[in-house]
């Protein structure tokens, strides 16, 4: 006596392994947050925003840096150039590929949007314009005394703890050399003292300064 066997409904699993991508694929709110926790990764997705891609990383990098500093790319310097330069080759672009928010040929150093670009640019509306013409304009000065001021200021930023410790040697000299004078106000141990501690004090807050710099690039980086 032969049993007959009825067919096995197949199961249709298109659609749920279809939904269930498209779920993976999805970016959730607190996925777009921890991305954009970074203004570095801000940025970069503001420039993409404003331009028509592929676009070049270094030109990112120097819009980048120029509006971290205020200034324009053309005044930009090369250490400001290379920290954020360092930054994006390293961590931020790498990490917005590996997510699919961008495409990164770090090879060619071509950056692209893709189509989860779009997700993110209703959070940048904070961010200011990354268009080369909407830059700020240094402000002009006439008979150069501004400019001649602003040249001293960075000078200034630019001091090493070696360039103030050869200053403070030369304030050294000219304190022992004036407390050597006859009748001098200030006796001659007295005063090498009061040089000693000054350039000791300008070389410690010269110290201080370049490492309080270097903090604020690295916590920028992470």
């Amino acid at each position: 006596m032969s049993v007959s066997k009825e067919p096995v409904e197949s199961i249709d699993t298109t659609d749920a392994t279809a939904e269930a991508t498209e779920t993976d694929d999805e970016l959730t709110r607190d996925d777009i947050f921890h991305l954009l926790q970074c203004r570095r990764r801000r940025l970069v997705l503001k420039y993409l925003q404003e331009h028509d891609t592929p676009v070049k990383m270094t030109d990112i990098t120097e819009k980048i840096a120029a509006v971290e500093h205020d200034t324009t790319v053309a005044a930009l310097k090369s250490q400001e150039r290379q920290r954020v330069y360092i930054a994006l080759y390293q961590s931020h672009l790498p990490k917005l590929d590996e997510e699919g928010i961008i495409e990164y040929q770090q090879n060619r150093g071509i950056v692209e949007r893709t189509d989860r670009t779009d997700a993110f640019d209703r959070y940048l509306d904070g961010e200011p314009s990354m268009r080369e013409d909407d830059a700020p304009e240094r402000r002009a000065t006439d008979a150069g005394g501004d400019a001649l001021d602003r040249d001293d200021e960075a000078s200034g930023r630019e001091w090493s703890p070696l360039h103030v410790g050869g200053a403070g040697f030369g304030l050294a000299l000219l304190a022992s050399l004036f407390a050597a004078l006859p009748n001098a106000p200030v006796p001659s141990g007295a005063g090498i003292a009061i040089a000693a501690m000054t350039v000791v004090a300008l070389v410690a807050a010269s110290v201080r300064g370049e490492f309080a710099g270097d903090a604020f690039d690295r916590n920028d980086d992470e």
